[in-house]
């Protein structure tokens, strides 16, 4: 108990002496749809707004832990890097991966859950693109297709570097729900998106629905640990919140509010 209170008032101290706006903290939690959602103010849950809910839940609990105030906004993913670099957010949240672009521009949090990244396309439309003699389609084999991801995202960054030797031609959404509205109108053969994020979004009842292909992707930074995205230079800040993500993993709440949302293991 006594530790508890000592890692609470550690927190509180270092808020006060490194953060200059400690006293109100700008959140940002990327948004999971282009439907009925504003900048300020998230649409109602569902499956395909999980994430959005679990990375929203979590920065109240850590705003709790931290005793501070927090106003939260939900802009679209490419919005919240640039948005903490010129200081509007303090903290980002959109299952980042580090990437030493990156941490050239923003701090990361110890990490939260493990990601990987898979091509999802319609089983009609992947089977015109399966490689000769039996060989599995993925992302390494597929030639001349056109596929969508996420604006900003790892995913995007890796599509533009292969999409000259490849014959891929990339096209960048601003959401999961726009990329999987390419695939429905036939604009794009194949979207490539973290899995727990495609996941959410797909319509388990819809017949035809898109499927994943291939094996599931951690190289190229498409997988890996997930942080939260801070300032830079607040390093009483990013002590702050490492030292309460650690508090709820010991205490687990961290796991209890992970299962609160998914039916799966967060590593």
């Amino acid at each position: 108990m006594m530790t508890r209170k000592l890692e609470l008032l550690g927190c509180l101290l270092l808020l006060c002496t490194g953060s200059p706006q400690a006293l109100e903290l700008q959140v940002a939690i990327a948004r999971s749809s282009a439907h009925g959602l504003h900048a300020s103010a998230p649409v109602a849950s569902s499956r395909e707004t999980l994430l959005a809910d679990f990375n929203l839940a979590l920065a109240r609990e850590l705003c709790r832990r931290l005793h501070t105030r927090c106003r939260f906004s939900y802009p679209d993913f490419a919005e919240i890097i640039p948005g903490i670099e010129n200081q509007r957010y303090q903290l980002g949240f959109g299952s980042y991966l580090r990437t030493p672009e990156r941490d050239a521009r923003v701090a990361f949090s110890r990490p939260l859950w493990r990601s990987s990244s898979r091509l999802l396309a319609f089983a009609t439309v992947a089977t015109r693109f399966a490689p000769a003699a039996g060989a599995e389609l993925s992302l390494e084999t597929l030639r001349d297709a056109r596929v969508t991801t996420i604006i900003g995202s790892q995913q995007h960054a890796y599509l533009q570097r292969v999409a000259p030797t490849q014959g891929l031609q990339i096209s960048g959404r601003a959401t999961l729900r726009e990329c999987l509205d390419a695939l429905n109108a036939e604009q794009a053969d194949f979207a490539l998106l973290p899995v727990l994020g495609a996941y959410l979004v797909l319509d388990p009842t819809a017949v035809p629905a898109p499927a994943f292909i291939g094996p599931g992707i951690v190289d190229h930074g498409l997988g890996g640990d997930v942080h939260i995205a801070l300032p830079r230079d607040d390093h009483g800040l990013l002590e702050a919140v490492n030292v309460a993500l650690d508090g709820m993993s010991r205490d687990g709440s961290y796991p209890r509010l992970w299962r609160r949302y998914f039916p799966f293991d967060s590593s």
